[in-house]
């Protein structure tokens, strides 16, 4: 197959890339960094998604038989206009290319971000249930955005053999990702609001596994929308035991506004909207990937436990 991977040099781009050409296939990719290794690549172009010219003269040369939108912003940027820029400009420039190019397979990844964290949100979470992006948190919101792009291409273009994931969080010794970035510190809050102290669950998938199920989305015979998840959840609480990290209580009247204030002195990684997603529960229901797509090596407390083990969680400083 010629396959054309979009955001193809980040880590879960990188590690495609490499068993996409270990299997005999013709790899095409597009990056605003360069690759640590351009030799898997039939062609590799540096540019940014929001280069409508570039991605199309790229689509032009490799005519794929499978493109795969991967470029999006992960960790939340301070400049939202651009954070938006480059995910739904970048978005819509794929979608019209699979369009005009008719491409027959296309693989867009979304996330479980899309659906939101709310109170009393009905749990887990089905392919079917609607999306509901958190305003406040702009990677959540424009998930939502996105994906709803991504849903609207699908049902207009039967033609094209579709496959939206909407994975969980994945981790892994080779993950970076803000989300985490409280981990790096000695003492890690714990929010308490008018309910009590939350401890939610949380869902993971390890991150070889998230780039075997992206392979199969590519070569198997599939389309539609699948959520990606290992088996089980871990709550808060063992994720900062298995972190080696001591608990704080801090009421939720606090917390947000202190989270604010250092995100905007630029101190954290990560903007108080995230917050919600340590309050308010975001489980997936993971069935239709297992029974049609791919079943993980890897449940969702043994992914976090290789992440913790990892110098990803190590105090700031050590």
């Amino acid at each position: 197959m010629r396959i054309l991977i979009t955001g193809s040099a980040g880590y879960l781009g990188s590690k495609a890339v490499s068993i996409l050409k270990e299997r005999g296939h013709e790899v095409y990719g597009m990056d605003i960094r360069r690759p640590v290794d351009e030799s898997p690549y039939a062609r590799f172009v540096q540019g940014s998604v929001t280069d409508s010219e570039a991605m199309g003269a790229l689509f032009r040369e490799a005519r794929p038989d499978c493109a795969v939108h991967l470029a999006f912003v992960v960790n939340a940027m301070h400049d939202e206009k651009r954070e938006a820029e480059i995910d739904t400009k970048g978005a819509a420039n794929f979608l019209h290319n699979l369009s005009v190019g008719g491409t027959p397979k296309a693989v867009f990844m979304s996330s479980v971000a899309a659906y939101g964290a709310y109170a009393g949100s009905p749990q887990p979470y089905v392919e079917d249930s609607p999306l509901n992006g958190n305003p406040a948190y702009s990677y959540s919101r424009l998930k939502a955005a996105t994906d709803l792009m991504a849903q609207e291409f699908m049902s207009g273009h039967p033609e094209c053999a579709f496959v939206l994931l909407r994975p969980c969080l994945f981790v892994g010794p080779n993950t970076d990702n803000s989300f985490f970035e409280v981990l790096k510190f000695p003492v890690v809050p714990k929010m308490k609001d008018e309910t009590g102290v939350r401890d939610i669950d949380f869902q993971f998938i390890h991150e070889v596994d998230m780039a075997d199920c992206l392979v199969a989305a590519i070569e198997k015979k599939v389309h539609g929308i699948y959520n990606v998840a290992g088996d089980g959840t871990v709550k808060f609480s063992e994720i900062a035991h298995m972190a080696q990290k001591a608990c704080i209580t801090l009421p939720s009247w606090l917390l947000y506004p202190m989270t604010a204030l250092l995100w905007r002195l630029r101190l954290v990684g990560s903007p108080p909207g995230q917050l919600d997603f340590m309050r308010y529960p975001w489980i997936l229901d993971n069935s239709r990937m297992k029974s049609a797509l791919f079943v993980p090596r890897y449940s969702s407390i043994e992914a976090f436990k290789a992440f913790a083990a990892s110098k990803k969680c190590r105090s700031v400083g050590v």
